[in-house]
């Protein structure tokens, strides 16, 4: 695990605000489900805030001010990636008293079966559908989603694109050879939720270690882990990971401050 310093606030990082995924996960709380905070540039992301986010970034050791975010982003609607999303717009905009910040999701978190709920999304700035192959200008930052995941909902993969590096979110999904194309960054997040291969919709720690070596990231980060992750230590995983890829890889731990300048180099 990384033994960097914590940075400070403006710099650029990402929080693992919780690093918990799939069902038995989220309803056992095994792990925090809060998704990432992300600072590039000064922007101020939250993405995939599940059950528990607003409670996780407001106490202690983060403590972090939701005022202050530029954007509220959901990879997909499931559950524990979308939780707490409308509890955090409520946040963002202090109960809708003040319109700021953006909203970006894809189509079906609004329009069928909707999490977004409809009474806050004036709440915000802008509300923005996600689309394959968008940018989002975000503050410094722009958001890029070049593909569409394999997903039984609407899903996509994220770049963060700043002045001087990328950062790529491959969420929930199966794998397939594009995403060796298309997240081509200098930190990859990977969201493996199982540890041996059980379906063709979620990663496990083989097709992690496929992807990392054919990307071959600056440094990569497993997290979104199911029981079966947690049961076999997603430190010692990704120790072997690093060993089998040549690529550093960490594993995530709830409430973890990464910081970007420090790992990746200013």
């Amino acid at each position: 695990m990384s033994s960097s310093a914590s940075p400070a606030l403006d710099a650029d990082q990402v929080i693992f605000v919780g690093t918990g995924g799939g069902r038995m996960t989220t309803a056992l709380q095994a792990r925090a489900t809060g998704g990432l905070w992300v600072v590039l540039d000064g922007a101020r992301v939250h993405i995939d805030p599940g059950p528990g986010a607003l409670a996780h970034i407001r106490g202690r050791p983060l403590q972090l001010d939701p005022t202050r975010l530029d954007a509220i982003v959901l990879t997909h609607k499931h559950l524990d990636h979308s939780g707490d999303v409308n509890a955090m717009i409520e946040a963002m905009t202090e109960g809708g008293t003040q319109r700021r910040g953006m909203v970006l999701a894809p189509g079906d978190a609004y329009d069928s079966d909707p999490v977004i709920l409809r009474y806050v999304r004036d709440y915000a700035a802008s509300t923005t559908v996600l689309e394959v192959g968008g940018r989002y200008q975000i503050g410094g930052m722009v958001l890029e989603t070049p593909l569409r995941l394999r997903h039984p909902v609407e899903t996509y993969g994220l770049r963060l694109v700043s002045r001087r590096r990328t950062v790529g979110l491959i969420s929930c999904t199966g794998y397939f050879p594009e995403l060796e194309v298309e997240f081509q960054t200098d930190l990859l997040i990977l969201n493996v939720v199982f540890r041996n291969p059980r379906d063709e919709i979620h990663l496990a720690v083989p097709d992690a270690g496929r992807l990392i070596a054919a990307i071959r990231p600056r440094l990569a980060v497993i997290t979104h882990f199911g029981l079966t992750m947690l049961r076999a230590r997603p430190w010692e995983l990704a120790d072997a990971l690093s060993q089998e890829t040549g690529v550093r890889v960490l594993a995530a731990r709830d409430r973890w401050r990464l910081g970007l300048d420090a790992e990746l180099g200013t």
